[in-house]
């Protein structure tokens, strides 16, 4: 692998990182989810689970797979998620964020805990 290539995946690795960071951080998180696998074609392998980015003219694009906690209200849930990826991943790489795509793969049994065990 040559150093061009390196310092070309780094970044995207790395806002993958944040964003999973965000995401686990929300209330009514249980855990992240794996990529579906059409989605997850040339992804996941280096960097985030369950955190899909692509970086268009309008911003970056970010696709979240993820269960939620038992009893978790998921329209508040979504909403928490979008508001904290934006802000942590614009504040981050000071790139625009265009959109946070929410993939609710399941529901985990913890109930509350399971948000509890990822921080």
């Amino acid at each position: 692998m040559n150093e061009f290539s390196l310092q070309e995946k780094m970044p995207q690795e790395i806002v993958s990182i944040c964003a999973m960071n965000a995401v686990l951080h929300t209330t009514g998180v249980a855990e992240m989810a794996p990529l579906p696998a059409m989605a997850s074609i040339g992804k996941e392998k280096d960097g985030a689970k369950g955190i899909k980015i692509a970086d268009t003219k309008k911003g970056l694009e970010i696709d979240v797979y993820l269960n939620v906690s038992f009893g978790a209200k998921i329209p508040d849930t979504a909403w928490n998620i979008q508001e904290n990826v934006k802000h942590r991943v614009e504040d981050f790489t000071d790139r625009k964020v265009s959109q946070v795509n929410i993939h609710i793969m399941g529901v985990s049994p913890n109930g509350a805990k399971g948000n509890e065990q990822n921080r």
